[in-house]
């Protein structure tokens, strides 16, 4: 059985309240195989994944600015930037689920991890 992973996740370009609604839907996936976390400081430490808002031209520059050659997988709302190497569109509509569903996408294609809950 593989250990339990726990990816950290920066979240660019999306209000406070929906921040809110992802840090839960964050909290449970914790006693699955493979977890997430917001990562809070996108700039301390390399986070694993973004999620990333296209339409929010601050939230583009700062993906930009983290992940200058666009290798880190990402999860995009509505459509996917032309520079990004590792990334899904978050399916409609669009809710923390929807995200949680991304994420896993990510994690199986990039990382090699099943995201199913642990028994």
């Amino acid at each position: 059985m593989d250990a339990k992973q726990v990816f950290r996740v920066a979240v660019l370009g999306s209000p406070q309240a929906e921040r809110w609604l992802l840090v839960q839907a964050f909290a449970a996936t914790q006693k699955r195989a493979s977890a997430y976390e917001l990562a809070t400081d996108a700039g301390a430490r390399r986070p694993d994944m973004y999620v990333i808002d296209p339409e929010n031209d601050l939230a583009l520059a700062r993906w930009m600015a983290l992940d200058p050659r666009g290798s880190t997988p990402a999860a995009f709302f509505r459509r996917v930037h032309r520079r990004a190497k590792c990334a899904v569109i978050v399916a409609r509509p669009l809710t923390s689920g929807a995200v949680v569903d991304s994420l896993d996408q990510l994690t199986r294609r990039f990382f090699g991890k099943r995201a199913a809950a642990s028994a």
